[in-house]
């Protein structure tokens, strides 16, 4: 169960209501923006030393820094670790001083010897370009000790290629990024996100929570085997399946494709293809 907090942000006299923030426990908190054109979610997970922040949300709110909002849920020192690279994760990362990023060959072979990191329009998936200063670099399948809390990253590509996802084993969550979520689902390589979805179920159990990072945050832990079968189908058929529709991706022309309850795109990146 997840308790939805009322908390009254204040710029000037003005109540903002862009940020919903939900208690999932003491230490674990998501931050949604309903109103952002993504209806995208961060996480904020804190150990007894050291928080993680999933995410850096839109940047479309210019009423109230996203700095902000975190320092008032904590003190403590705090990273931002990006699940991938597209705009509406890294929209405010700019307003933290310590960025981290996973230790996999695809991103650390991108870093500069001082350690930055220059995306392209096909990573940020927007029309400008991004450099990040990269302060920590974190290992891929061992503990990340936050104090008195063990989380760890798991490489799941598919949905771009750099996409990771947080595991905490101790108290049964599991953090998808936009490998998975409520809505209509991005994919880039259907091998790789039928992998990454079978490692995370190799990873855990019914048992965990799952959390997306677009729509309703919560997603249930049958659905990742929903999601694992629609996909598996389609790679299977591909060539005999038709289109659910057609829409409009940034310009480009895409087909959307429906197996079940399950809606997604497979390839998208190239509607930013001037890198």
């Amino acid at each position: 169960m997840i308790v939805f907090l009322i908390i009254s942000l204040s710029c000037g006299n003005r109540k903002n209501d862009w940020y919903r923030i939900s208690k999932i426990d003491s230490k674990t908190f998501i931050i949604s923006e309903p109103k952002s054109s993504q209806n995208n979610s961060c996480f904020l997970i804190m150990g007894s030393k050291e928080a993680i922040l999933l995410d850096s949300g839109t940047g479309e709110n210019k009423d109230e820094t996203f700095k902000n909002i975190i320092s008032a849920l904590t003190d403590l020192p705090l990273t931002v670790l990006l699940s991938h690279f597209h705009f509406d994760h890294i929209g405010t990362t700019s307003e933290f001083d310590c960025i981290g990023i996973p230790e996999i060959p695809v991103i650390e072979d991108k870093m500069t010897v001082d350690s930055l990191l220059h995306l392209t329009n096909t990573e940020t998936l927007a029309q400008k370009t991004a450099t990040l200063k990269i302060s920590k670099l974190f290992p891929v399948g061992k503990d990340i000790d936050l104090g008195n809390r063990k989380i760890k990253i798991l490489y799941t590509p598919g949905h771009s290629k750099e996409s990771i996802s947080l595991i905490d084993n101790e108290n049964g969550y599991l953090f998808t990024g936009d490998l998975v979520y409520n809505g209509l689902l991005l994919i880039n390589d259907c091998d790789a996100y039928v992998r990454s979805i079978n490692e995370i179920i190799k990873n855990s159990n019914s048992k965990y929570k799952v959390f997306g990072a677009h729509g309703r945050p919560e997603i249930s832990y049958e659905r990742l085997f929903k999601i694992e079968e629609a996909i598996e189908n389609y790679r299977s058929g591909r060539d005999t399946i038709n289109p659910f529709r057609q829409v409009n991706f940034f310009g480009t022309t895409k087909s959307i494709y429906k197996i079940g309850d399950v809606t997604f795109m497979d390839g998208y990146t190239d509607a930013f293809n001037n890198d």
